[in-house]
């Protein structure tokens, strides 16, 4: 559960610390145990030129893979994949954050995996769904020297944690533990965070 007072760091227009304390545990172990869920869908690190290329993912959710093409990411209604049936560790993490950020729709939900050494390239997301829907950042395991980069500076996160984080300016990931950096993305549409969008919009 998202304790009902979250802590919050300083206010950055790219990124917000908006909870702590999320109870990942049970997740994580279900992962460890279900490593099969991991790369059944390629089309993010795969693309050419890719900045996911070094990572693997779990889609949880997103559009239907039915609709897999140039169009993929524009506007649509997100389904569930058949790893959500696999993880039902998941329900009460996502439909936690959906309350706590007064949530008026679901997106896409993903697992990442970046291995120690791993880097996500700098890069800025851009399509209906990134423009559409805020991003939060849920940390599932993230030992020391995997950072979350960003203009203003880096998220250092701890399991459990979770994070606003604006997509539309760049960012990048750099794992220099020594263990997988493994993630877990949820896209809501909220109001909640428009000032800190108008921040960097205004800048």
């Amino acid at each position: 559960m998202i304790p009902p007072q979250s802590q919050r760091g300083n206010r950055m227009a790219s990124f917000q610390h908006i909870a702590t304390g999320i109870e990942v545990a049970a997740l994580l172990a279900a992962l460890e145990a279900k490593p099969h869920l991991f790369g059944l869908h390629t089309a993010r690190a795969s693309a050419y030129d890719s900045p996911h290329r070094a990572m693997t993912d779990i889609w949880v959710r997103f559009n239907d893979i039915a609709n897999l093409g140039p169009r993929f990411t524009d506007e649509h209604d997100s389904v569930w994949y058949p790893a959500y049936a696999e993880l039902p560790e998941l329900t009460p993490i996502i439909f936690g954050l959906m309350a706590h950020v007064h949530g008026e729709r679901l997106g896409g939900v993903l697992i990442t995996k970046i291995p120690a050494g791993g880097r996500i390239e700098p890069h800025i997301d851009q399509c209906w769904h990134a423009d559409y829907y805020d991003k939060f950042y849920i940390p599932l395991r993230n030992d020391p020297g995997a950072l979350f980069h960003f203009p203003e500076g880096d998220i250092v996160a701890s399991p459990g944690d979770c994070y606003w984080f604006d997509n539309g300016v760049t960012h990048s990931v750099t794992n220099d533990s020594q263990a997988d950096r493994i993630s877990l993305i949820v896209c809501i549409k909220t109001d909640n965070f428009k000032e800190l969008k108008r921040d960097r919009l205004e800048d």
